[in-house]
């Protein structure tokens, strides 16, 4: 494994794709632990509320299908920015030694 404190490894830690990976991951698990939990704690004895798909108190099957494909989303981002990494310039010595002179 690599140092932390390397730049190599602080460079990649503040890429982009990993940032919006854990977002639409956080996002991903708060929709679908919210149209899941209300459907299993949820009792279905009031007739009205069970022909009701919306209703906030049985909760939506919209809501864990988005928090599963933003969950699906965000694994491709940061497989994308494990398979593909950004490497940083690194400076040419020669070039600097040159421009100093």
């Amino acid at each position: 494994m690599s140092d932390p404190s390397t730049p190599q490894s602080r460079f990649r830690l503040f890429d982009i794709r990993n940032i919006i990976g854990a977002l639409l991951g956080i996002y991903g698990l708060l929709l679908t632990l919210a149209g899941v939990f209300p459907q299993l704690l949820s009792e279905h004895s009031d007739p009205a509320a069970e022909r009701n798909r919306t209703d906030l108190y049985i909760g939506t099957d919209a809501n864990w299908w988005v928090g599963l494909v933003l969950l699906a989303v965000a694994g491709l981002f940061f497989a994308w920015a494990l398979l593909r990494p950004v490497v940083p310039d690194e400076p040419d010595t020669a070039e600097e030694h040159t421009q100093t002179t």
